[in-house]
């Protein structure tokens, strides 16, 4: 019987049926049961393989149980389900499907329930990003296909040499081929094709006009989360379909789909090369920027636009709706209500984020870091009094990468985390070894990430820390940006006054390139402020950023606060500064950021004087 059983999922029709169906919705299949497979898709990759939760022992469990189907869902958004194929009311296999997705995906949870996530996030995210998405409606339509298919097979395993009933099924099954069309090609909600519509119009566009120009935009309506959190989802497919109706009478003779959420794909035709693509954008970005009225409800809606033209940038639907993605990532980090053109630098650009990731996960196994030491100076005496500690990477692959290259990508990735235990263990050790040795210095400081501090645990990594190293607290220094104090004061203050409790010290970094406040300083609990850079290149012009400087140190002291100036690089702003009563300086005037030994020489001369 098992036999018969592998040449009824070996048939053709069977084989046709599942690739039918892939072809039409993305859903790939894998026929097994216990640790036998009698059917596999070429391409099917569960996640598995990544250490995702077994979801089959799941589905197994259901299927024993005597339901009809299995049901496996994450909080992720990810959907499996397993449908039993029996002989004589045994089972004898589990059709089981790739993933899909029954809302927008949740990396957050994602991460949380793969147990090597940061290990295989690249091919994890290439897994992911092909898995589509349907509606409640569209996925029961799947799974009664789904029952169907093992219907199909339990009655022709015994007259597998006749299997006639076989080839009528599929016929009746293929009646309602023009209903799985709809559901695979068409947005329920708006009536406009979907993504996999319009890649399938592009690919036959290109084909048979592969000298044809055109222009794809990919749409993004920027705060479009905001209707449905502040007035539910009604509105917001309400307003989605106000959206699509307006695009689409804007380019009737084009094709429009709705890509997902609130996204909108247009690939309009040029045959008229003399359209100019800026005012096209511009044009598309003043009809859709606006205040929609949803029931005496107004509703302001900003988009950000991403354009790609073939076959100057690319020459196949893939590629041009991966640039369009590319530009449209481009324009939303510039602001709300821009457009960006796709350009081939965009593109080596994310293949070098991309290998600088991977060589960043690797670094501190590797032992790439290094600390260098920028020293502070006390002003009235000209004496070197402190460090700032400065991460610097040589990267095996890359050489040396300044943090100005790799730090906002560890932030963007949360690799911030690691590096910035390793930097404040690393700088702690490295104190105690100093003082060990007799040297005379006040402390050193050690930058943090508003990641980090962001980060519930960041205080415990801190004790943690301390107790290994066994680190006097009163040498430590952190140095804390104004921005993530401004984004949360009542909870950066808690976090202060709890590190200052344990003897750290703590300064505002940067004071004065964004956001802060004079009037804020009252609030905070810090003992230094230190002046960035970009006022201090202006104090010898007779500026405003002179007279800003001059109120800020004064201000300061009345506060009982220590002064830092970053970026000293003359001995014209020195002067100035001592003018001014400025405690301590730091820059390439009297010192750059130095590996360890040669900042340990400057303790050695400045212990002996």
């Amino acid at each position: 019987m098992e036999s018969n059983f592998s040449k009824v999922i070996d048939s053709y029709e069977v084989k046709t049926l599942l690739h039918s169906f892939y072809s039409l919705m993305g859903i790939k299949c894998l026929i097994k049961y216990r640790e036998k497979t009698f059917y596999k898709h070429p391409e099917f990759r569960p996640l598995t393989d990544f250490g995702f939760k077994k979801y089959d022992e799941n589905i197994v469990k259901q299927i024993k149980e005597n339901r009809k189907y299995g049901i496996f869902k994450s909080k992720t958004g990810l959907m499996y389900f397993g449908v039993p194929i029996y002989i004589d009311n045994n089972t004898v296999a589990i059709m089981f499907t790739s993933p899909i997705l029954y809302q927008k995906l949740n990396l957050k949870y994602l991460s949380g329930e793969i147990s090597d996530f940061k290990a295989h996030q690249n091919d994890i995210v290439d897994v992911v990003k092909h898995i589509p998405c349907f509606s409640k409606e569209v996925i029961a339509k799947i799974i009664e296909y789904f029952c169907n298919i093992s219907y199909i097979i339990n009655k022709n395993i015994r007259t597998y040499s006749k299997y006639s009933e076989l080839l009528e099924s599929k016929k009746r099954l293929e009646s309602n081929y023009n209903t799985m069309v709809k559901m695979a090609y068409y947005d329920e909600l708006t009536g406009l094709g979907n993504c996999n519509y319009l890649k399938t119009e592009m690919k036959k566009s290109i084909e048979s006009y592969p000298e044809r120009s055109f222009i794809l935009f990919h749409v993004e309506l920027s705060n479009f989360k905001n209707v449905n959190d502040i007035l539910g989802y009604k509105y917001g497919d309400r307003l989605l379909q106000k959206i699509g109706n307006t695009i689409r009478k804007l380019y009737s003779n084009d094709i429009v789909s709705r890509n997902y959420g609130n996204e909108f794909l247009i690939l309009k035709k040029l045959e008229n090369h003399k359209i100019n693509l800026h005012t096209e954008a511009k044009y598309l970005l003043h009809s859709l920027c606006d205040v929609w009225d949803l029931d005496d409800i107004e509703v302001p809606i900003s988009v950000s636009i991403g354009m790609t033209v073939y076959p100057k940038d690319g020459k196949d639907a893939t590629v041009m709706m991966r640039n369009a993605d590319i530009a449209l990532n481009k324009a939303k980090s510039n602001g709300k209500n821009s457009y960006i053109m796709f350009e081939n630098y965009m593109y080596d650009e994310i293949l070098i984020k991309s290998e600088m990731e991977k060589e960043l996960r690797k670094a501190i196994k590797n032992e790439e870091f290094e600390l260098y030491y920028q020293p502070q100076v006390e002003v009235c005496n000209n004496k070197v009094v402190g460090f700032e500690a400065l991460i610097r990477w040589n990267s095996s692959k890359l050489g040396w990468v300044m943090p100005g290259e790799f730090i906002s990508l560890a932030e963007e990735t949360g690799i911030i985390t690691s590096i910035g235990e390793w930097v404040f263990e690393k700088a702690c050790f490295q104190i105690m070894q100093w003082k060990n040795k007799g040297y005379d210095y006040d402390f050193i400081s050690i930058n943090v990430s508003p990641v980090q501090i962001r980060k519930n645990g960041f205080v415990d990594m801190i004790k943690r820390v301390i107790k290994k190293t066994g680190v006097d607290t009163n040498l430590i220094e952190l140095e804390i940006t104004e921005s993530v104090v401004m984004e949360s004061l009542e909870r950066s203050c808690g976090v202060i006054d709890e590190l200052k409790r344990m003897g750290i010290r703590i300064a505002l970094d940067d004071f004065g390139s964004g956001y802060s406040s004079l009037n804020y300083l009252k609030s905070l609990p810090i003992n230094t402020i230190k002046i960035d850079k970009t006022f201090i290149d202006g104090i010898c012009k007779y500026s405003y950023e002179n007279i800003i400087v001059d109120s800020i140190i004064n201000l300061a002291h009345i506060m009982k606060l220590d002064v830092v100036a970053e970026g000293v690089e003359s001995e014209e702003q020195f002067i100035s500064l001592r003018e001014k009563r400025c405690n301590k300086i730091q820059g390439y005037y009297f010192g750059k950021p130095m590996p360890c030994k040669e900042a340990e020489k400057m303790l050695e001369f400045t212990s002996l004087r």
